[in-house]
């Protein structure tokens, strides 16, 4: 998911972000995908695709299609405001065989409620079990969560978390079905 702007449209400096994404290419049911860029009524937007469609786009939400016979491709999108200074975007796509469990764990997240990184979530592609526990230093469980796609806001029963280093465990099933554990520590800064 796309989430960073860079907040430099002012300056007439072309800056450019590069993402990437992974998507498992399994048993020929590929969905089109959903992607949000912060959207600014002030600024152009322009989207770009290479082997895809884009099926649906509104306010910087965009909808698309991934030829994923193709194995990869690529949406930029171009920001500018009306002095024809912007930024782009480029997510690169690839498209992973249904035999490769990939996993990603941040290691520091931001829940300033600014939008950027708020959220301390794990990625993963081809994953057919998932849970996750936050703990605390003294070993207080936090959080648990058995969806991937949901994550760590950074509160504990509603009230905010201290800056500092927790410890998460996540138990995962991968594409055969072997039970995998990741131990680590994410920093919480504010």
């Amino acid at each position: 998911m796309i989430k960073y702007i860079l907040g430099l449209l002012l300056l007439c400096t072309q800056v450019q972000a590069q993402y990437y994404h992974r998507i498992p290419n399994c048993f020929d049911d590929s969905k089109p995908i959903r992607y949000s860029v912060p959207y600014n009524s002030q600024y152009n937007y322009n989207y770009h695709i290479i082997n895809g469609n884009i099926v649906n786009q509104n306010n910087g939400d965009i909808l698309v299609d991934w030829n994923l016979l193709a194995g990869s491709g690529q949406l930029i999108v171009t920001i500018t405001n009306s002095l024809d200074c912007g930024t782009s975007i480029n997510l690169l796509m690839e498209a992973l065989p249904c035999d490769q469990t990939t996993i990603y764990v941040p290691n520091t997240f931001t829940p300033n409620q600014d939008g950027i990184n708020d959220v301390f979530t794990p990625k993963g592609t081809n994953i057919k079990y998932y849970e996750m526990t936050i703990y605390n230093r003294w070993g207080q469980e936090l959080y648990f969560t058995r969806n991937i796609n949901g994550g760590w806001n950074g509160r504990y029963y509603g009230r905010l978390s201290p800056n500092g280093i927790y410890t998460y465990k996540i138990i995962y099933h991968d594409y055969k079905n072997n039970i995998k554990t990741v131990v680590g520590k994410v920093s919480l800064i504010r």
